[in-house]
């Protein structure tokens, strides 16, 4: 099954058996592939997706109400 390459976290053309693990996402706990695009915060990796971002700040953020 091909992946649309425009909404997938994974490079389009590498060879899954190929890929090199050199960590985990601190958002969502998958593997991170050596090539993926990451961000990395504090010496965490994270996709460089929405999803992933959101669920690592909700990890070490506090929920607040602002203004109060």
């Amino acid at each position: 099954m091909l992946e649309n390459f425009m909404i997938s976290d994974r490079h389009p053309i590498r060879d899954p058996q190929d890929a090199k693990v050199v960590g985990y996402c601190a958002g969502c706990g998958q593997e991170i592939y050596d090539g993926d695009e990451i961000i990395e915060i504090n010496g965490e990796m994270i996709h460089e997706n929405k999803d992933c971002a959101f669920d690592f700040c909700a990890e070490v953020g506090f929920a607040r109400v602002a203004g109060e």
